[in-house]
């Protein structure tokens, strides 16, 4: 199973703020930072403020900051959020599923336990776990010098 790349932005958005809890972050930094699209980064944040995971102030001074803690925020609610479809297979989509074998196939309840279980082993960790002991770790990996963040 792979996660699509709002998903996976969405994560690093979170991740990136986690490590600069209390600091406003400009959404430039962020696109800089993981060499991706502004405008589609800029969508990502606009849904992470509607959902209140993150806070934004516009203006000059502005940026955006979590408006949770990290353990607040679950990373099974984060992916649901920013999942359109988890359909794995035609056959998950009824309306348009031209599958001919879908009346006696099993495959489909087998791959749907998969993903349930996918998203039941996301439900078990914050976005705590993903930056705990590694500030430094990650601000190296990102070329930031978190001493000088104020």
């Amino acid at each position: 199973m792979k996660i699509n790349t709002f998903t996976n932005l969405a994560f690093r958005v979170l991740i990136y703020l986690a490590l600069r809890k209390n600091h406003l972050v400009k959404t430039n930094d962020i696109a800089d930072a993981y060499f991706v699209s502004f405008n589609h980064l800029k969508k990502v944040i606009t849904l992470l403020i509607e959902q209140g995971y993150i806070t934004g102030t516009k203006g000059r001074g502005g940026g955006i900051t979590l408006a949770k803690e990290a353990e607040e925020i679950n990373l099974g609610d984060v992916f649901r959020l920013t999942v359109e479809d988890v359909a794995l297979a035609e056959c998950f989509a009824s309306p348009t599923n031209k599958c001919v074998i879908s009346p006696a196939c099993r495959l489909k309840s087998i791959l749907q336990d998969a993903a349930d279980k996918f998203i039941s082993e996301l439900d078990r960790f914050t976005l705590h776990d993903l930056v705990k002991d590694r500030e430094g770790a990650l601000a190296m990996h990102l070329a930031i010098d978190f001493i000088e963040v104020e």
